[in-house]
């Protein structure tokens, strides 16, 4: 039996190494030019169409908002995943958190103060990020990202319950229709970009805003609700 074993082994392995090959060597050896029409189309007129000043955010927020809608979506649904499908949500009467449980007394004090001088930076930089999405690389995605990361660099110096998920589980929900009706809204108001370039900035303003609002949730709920419930 174990032979049998051994021998499937360096089978599946071969087989492994064979297959890499083959696409390597289709990787390296194809040579077929293709033709780009929809970059050419979504970097050509972006401005004048969208009023972005630069191309990814006309893609993300006008010509192809449906998927980032979708992908706000996927974010929710998969909040909604660990909260509904968690062990701790059907045990929640044995989660009672007492004054004691967290503490820093065992924290590094550079740690501690590391994270004090970074963290108002964290949050500007992210801010930033968000505000300045149309115009520079960055957005929503990648702003609400960067706010995430700065309470959960909180939850390191001072790991405390006093974060009330059940409001941020709503505020996000609110945030995701806000972010599904302001599309809305702005295509029933038939604004155009070269009558009305002040609107699309606003526009994409409060689009990153609410977009960076809502990954700042969802990625906040999912990392608080790991850590204060199933990692005990």
């Amino acid at each position: 039996m174990p032979e049998t074993s051994r021998l499937f082994h360096i089978v599946r392995i071969a087989f492994a190494v064979i297959g890499a090959g083959v696409v390597l060597f289709l990787f390296l050896n194809h040579s077929e030019q293709l033709d780009t029409p929809l970059m050419d189309y979504f970097t050509a007129d972006f401005f004048a169409q969208t009023g972005a000043q630069n191309s990814v955010a006309a893609i993300y927020l006008n010509y192809r908002v449906f998927d980032t809608l979708f992908e706000a979506l996927m974010l929710m649904v998969s909040v909604m995943e660990v909260i509904n499908v968690s062990w701790a949500n059907k045990h929640a009467e044995q989660y009672k958190f007492e004054k004691d449980d967290f503490n820093r007394k065992n924290n590094s004090e550079i740690v501690i103060r590391m994270v004090g001088i970074i963290y108002p930076f964290v949050l500007l930089i992210g801010l930033y990020i968000i505000i300045n999405g149309h115009v520079s690389p960055g957005g929503g995605f990648q702003g609400g990202a960067v706010l995430a990361t700065a309470l959960i660099t909180r939850y390191l110096v001072y790991p405390n319950f006093d974060l009330d998920l059940h409001t941020l589980e709503k505020l996000e929900k609110f945030l995701f229709l806000s972010i599904v009706m302001t599309p809305v809204l702005y295509v029933f108001m038939q604004l155009q970009p070269a009558d009305t370039t002040l609107s699309h900035q606003i526009y994409m303003v409060t689009m990153n805003s609410l977009i960076g609002l809502k990954v700042f949730s969802g990625l906040s709920i999912i990392f608080y609700r790991f850590v204060f419930y199933e990692g005990r």
